[in-house]
C-alpha cells in the first residue's frame, strides 16, 4: 500500500500529516474530493514528498483504514486483557461497549470506505478489527471455558465474531428496530452468552420435506 515505510521522526510526522489530512478531507467533504494534490495541499506538503510514501489516493485512503483499525484492535485488546478476570457476562459487555462506541465514531473509514472502488475493496480485505484481535477473544474464552458447555472454542469464536459484528453493523448503519444502545449491548450480551452456555438437546435430525 506504501511505497517506503517512514522511520526517520521527520518520515513518520510527513506521513501522518497525510494520513491525517485524508481522514479530514474524506470524512468532512467526501470521497471524490480526496485528491492526491488536495490532500497534500491539506497536509502542507509537496506533492512529490506525497508521492515518495504513497502511490495513489487509494494507496492513501487503505494505508487510514488500516491504521483506523489496528487502533481499535490495540484498544480491543486492552479491554479484553482487563476483563479476563470478570464473569463472562460483564466481560463481554465491555467488549462490546468499546466496538460500539469505536465502529460508530469511524463508520465511514469501517463500512463506507473499503467499498468506494475495485482497488480499495482489494486493498482492505484483510483489515478487519476480528482479525487483529482474534488471538485475544480465544484467549478470554479458554479463561471462562469452565462456564461454557463443551465445543470447538475455534469454531464457536468465528461464529460469535461473525454474528455480533454483522449485527453491530446493521445497528449502527440502520437500528431497524429503533434500539438504544442500552438495549443493543443487552440483547448481543444474552446472545452471545446464551449460544456458549446452551447445551443444544440430543435429538433426532429429521429432514425436511421437499413440497412438490
Amino acid at each position: 500500500m506504501r511505497r517506503k515505510k517512514p522511520i526517520q521522526d521527520r518520515a513518520k510526522f510527513t506521513s501522518d500529516a497525510i494520513l491525517e489530512a485524508a481522514e479530514i478531507i474524506v470524512l468532512e467533504e467526501g470521497y471524490e474530493k480526496a485528491t492526491t494534490n488536495y490532500i497534500a495541499e491539506k497536509a502542507g506538503v509537496s506533492i512529490g514528498s506525497l508521492y515518495q510514501y504513497f502511490p495513489n489516493k487509494n494507496s492513501i485512503i487503505s494505508a487510514l483504514i488500516e491504521q483506523t483499525v489496528s487502533r481499535v484492535a490495540n484498544g480491543m485488546r486492552v479491554v479484553l486483557r482487563e476483563a479476563m478476570e470478570l464473569p463472562l457476562e460483564i466481560a463481554s459487555r465491555n467488549a462490546f461497549s468499546y466496538l460500539l462506541d469505536n465502529l460508530r465514531e469511524k463508520k465511514e473509514l469501517f463500512y463506507s470506505l473499503p467499498k468506494r472502488s475495485p482497488e480499495l475493496i482489494e486493498l482492505t480485505q484483510n483489515l478487519s478489527v476480528e482479525k487483529f484481535t482474534h488471538q485475544t477473544n480465544r484467549v478470554l474464552l479458554e479463561q471462562h471455558q469452565d462456564e461454557m458447555v463443551p465445543m470447538d472454542l475455534e469454531k464457536a469464536l468465528i461464529v460469535l465474531e461473525i454474528g455480533i459484528l454483522a449485527n453491530m453493523r446493521r445497528y449502527i448503519m440502520e437500528n431497524p428496530a429503533g434500539m438504544t444502545d442500552e438495549e443493543f449491548i443487552d440483547s448481543m450480551v444474552r446472545l452471545s452468552t446464551a449460544y456458549l452456555k446452551y447445551d443444544l438437546p440430543d435429538v433426532p435430525k429429521v429432514a425436511a420435506e421437499v413440497q412438490p
